[in-house]
């Protein structure tokens, strides 16, 4: 039994990494066809040959964008299914990409031969992302329709168990303290120290998830003085554990952890106000970094993007586009050490 147990963690494993691994590579090939095909859009030249090699590169990135969205469309599916907002986001990329002949800037007036192919591209990938994205949307809709079906108005019992109620006491205050959070109970609350001192049990490296003398207060019906400095002196100090192992302990609360979700909560708008005024107040020179970067690109790509800046109506736009593509994924970056500091090291 155990055996077949850990066979089927470590399939699940396998599946998890193995999605992962595609989900980024994914998004590179996505990245990497888009963001040339974007570049094409705004090919100018109506010199035959010039039309002729760009038409061929665009041949190969659209097989690396389609590639690259159903990877994506695949990866993402699995790893997040049963979320609400998945199905509904990847039509919305879709719908980006399959409208870009539309709200591409000025609808590019009298497109070139590669240009025209450019955008058809993109809108093509923009229909195959959206197949995966109803269809995920569809299934989704079936499994909700019949469970629901299934289960009917026996949704609430069997979420808190026949004649249980959710308890009507439940706080949770925006950053707020301990006993300010759902999983604080009331009747343990009513009888903390900490409560009545307007502390918190991780400054305290102790409380009622983790040390029994708390719950024994409570269960014994202890009174606690009203007085927050005589309330303090109650806190209960467990001298057999050292320091490490009691911040260790705090790191395993769910109070503690509903806390960390509050504080990633908070820092997310920071991340995403911080990014916006960088945007904002460094945006010129940042331009032109991303336009010497465009230049260099050009020289050492080769025949893969056209030579000619000329070619080329709308290379402000162009060099905007990618600057906000830098600003998302330096901000989805910024993201992900974000959570490991908060929910790895737990600071």
């Amino acid at each position: 039994m155990n055996s077949n147990r850990d066979l089927s963690e470590s399939f699940q494993n396998a599946t998890e990494a193995a999605c992962r691994f595609l989900f980024w590579l994914g998004l590179f090939a996505t990245a990497i066809g888009a963001g040339l095909l974007f570049y094409y859009c705004f090919a100018t030249s109506t010199d035959q040959a010039l039309n002729t090699a760009a038409i061929n590169n665009i041949a190969i990135l659209d097989k690396v964008l389609y590639a690259g969205l159903v990877a994506l469309g695949i990866s993402s599916t699995v790893m997040w299914w049963g979320e609400q907002v998945l199905a509904p986001l990847q039509i919305i990329v879709a719908g980006a990409l399959w409208s870009v002949p539309i709200w591409l800037p000025s609808a590019l007036q009298n497109p070139s031969l590669a240009a025209t192919e450019a955008m058809r591209s993109l809108q093509t990938g923009g229909a195959v992302f959206g197949f995966i994205g109803v269809c995920v949307l569809v299934a989704d809709i079936v499994t909700r329709s019949k469970d629901r079906f299934r289960v009917g108005a026996k949704a609430d019992q069997l979420r808190y168990g026949k004649g249980v109620k959710e308890e009507a006491d439940k706080q949770n205050v925006f950053m707020g303290k301990c006993w300010q959070l759902p999983f604080c109970r009331k009747f343990v609350r009513e009888k903390c120290p900490i409560y009545h001192s307007k502390r918190t049990c991780w400054r305290e490296l102790v409380g009622c998830m983790c040390e029994e003398e708390v719950i024994r207060g409570a269960m014994e019906n202890r009174v606690i003085p009203k007085d927050m400095l005589l309330a303090a002196n109650m806190i209960p100090r467990n001298n057999k554990l050292t320091m490490a192992q009691k911040k260790e302990r705090c790191k395993t609360c769910v109070i503690y952890n509903e806390h960390q979700k509050h504080k990633y909560r908070a820092s997310t708008w920071g991340i995403l106000g911080g990014a916006v005024g960088l945007y904002l107040l460094l945006h010129y020179p940042l331009l032109l970094a991303t336009k010497g970067l465009i230049n260099a690109a050009e020289s050492a790509a080769g025949k893969l993007v056209l030579q000619s800046p000329t070619d080329l109506a709308a290379k402000e736009w162009f060099a905007e586009g990618l600057l906000v593509v830098f600003f998302i994924l330096g901000m989805s970056y910024a993201m992900k050490l974000l959570e490991y500091f908060i929910f790895n090291l737990k600071v």
